[in-house]
């Protein structure tokens, strides 16, 4: 029910409700937000809170992220290509096999994340 509802809020496009929805789920102590291989392809996703998200296999291809936190976000094999990460925090994120190809990064934080080159 949890990645139904993130799905419904996110392809809504609302970003604030969304963020409070995670908010709320980590105050009564649930586990990170479960997105692995759902299609959020184009949606604008600015400031989203996807800290410790799973999103592996997730295609996010032409999304803006532009200041998203994705602090230690799993993005294993997530399909990135076109993506506007600009300001984003990547830190510590798991990016391996992550298709960036043409992705934005400029002044993003990646210390500690795995899998750029």
């Amino acid at each position: 029910m949890a990645t139904k509802k993130a799905v419904e809020l996110l392809k809504a496009g609302d970003i604030d409700g969304f963020n409070k929805w995670v908010k709320e789920r980590r105050k009564k102590g649930k586990s990170a937000v479960d997105l692995d291989d759902k299609d959020l392809s184009g949606l604008k996703l600015r400031k989203v809170d996807l800290r410790d998200a799973h999103l592996n296999g997730a295609n996010l291809r032409k999304c803006d992220l532009k200041g998203a936190n994705l602090h230690a976000a799993r993005l294993r094999q997530a399909d990135l290509r076109g993506c506007d990460l600009s300001d984003a925090d990547l830190g510590d994120a798991d990016l391996r096999k992550a298709k960036l190809k043409k992705a934005t990064l400029k002044h993003a934080k990646v210390e500690g994340a795995r899998g750029l080159k």
